[in-house]
Formats: C-alpha cells, sequence, structure tokens
C-alpha cells in the first residue's frame, strides 16, 4: 500500500532530479535526497514487510488479509483514476491492465507472506496435536 505510494514518490523525486541541469553541488545535493528518499522507501517497505508476518501469525486469519485488501483497494483506486483522465484508445486499456498489475505486486508478496504463514502454521498445530495424543497415550 504505503510502498508503492513512496515508490511513485521516489520516482517523481528521481525523474525531477535527473532533469534539473544545476552546478555539481546542487547534483550532490539531490544524490544526497535521493538516498535518504530511497533509505526511507526501504524502510517503509520492510516494516510493512514485518507488518504482515506479525498480522499473518495472528489467531484469526483475517488480520492478515487487510494489507493485501488496502493494497487492491489502492490499484483499483488507481486505474479509476487513470481512466478518469485518460483520452479514449486501444492504448488507454493496456495502460490501465499495466498499473493494475504494477499495483497489485506487492499485494501478491503479501498474499505470498501470508500463505506461507498460514501453512507453517498449521503444519505445527498439527504437530502438537500429535505430540499431545502421544502424551496421553503415555499416560494411560
Amino acid at each position: 500500500m504505503i510502498d508503492s505510494i513512496s515508490l511513485y514518490i521516489y520516482a517523481g523525486v528521481a525523474a525531477a532530479a535527473a532533469t534539473t541541469s544545476e552546478t555539481t553541488s546542487s547534483s550532490v545535493t539531490t544524490l544526497a535526497m535521493n538516498i535518504i528518499i530511497a533509505a526511507i522507501v526501504l524502510a517503509i517497505i520492510a516494516g510493512l514487510v514485518v507488518l504482515q508476518i506479525f498480522l499473518s501469525k495472528t489467531q484469526s486469519k483475517w488480520p492478515g488479509l487487510i494489507l493485501p485488501g488496502c493494497n487492491i483497494f489502492l490499484s483499483l483506486l488507481a486505474v479509476f483514476g487513470f481512466l478518469l483522465f485518460a483520452i479514449a484508445g486501444a492504448n488507454v486499456i493496456i495502460s490501465a491492465i499495466a498499473i493494475l498489475v504494477l499495483f497489485n505486486i506487492p499485494t501478491l508478496i503479501y498474499l505470498a507472506i501470508y500463505i506461507i504463514i498460514r501453512n507453517n502454521k498449521k503444519d505445527l498445530n498439527k504437530k502438537n496435536q500429535e505430540i499431545h495424543k502421544m502424551n496421553i497415550q503415555d499416560l494411560e
């Protein structure tokens, strides 16, 4: 969700930095700003991945689906916003599909994290149940 937005902000800042042709001190400042923005974006992405892992480990299955749901909502919002201001044509549909696919890459990553963690949790619960049954049989 936020990682998609921050990635596009970073791309906009990098494009703006590439178009400016000022002195070398300005380019050094721009490079430093780009490094800072990249570090912030990476920290946000890492934080969201950790949050997704935490939400996926909860007892209920619904909290782990919050971030993918928000990402799907934002991707649809981006597509509808693009279609609202686009001029009709064949390229518009291709562009809208491309926007939908690109904005849903984080959604797929979040869903993969969710599925992996939930499957591992099910396997662990199954093992614990088997151990519990064995302990009960040992007591008898």
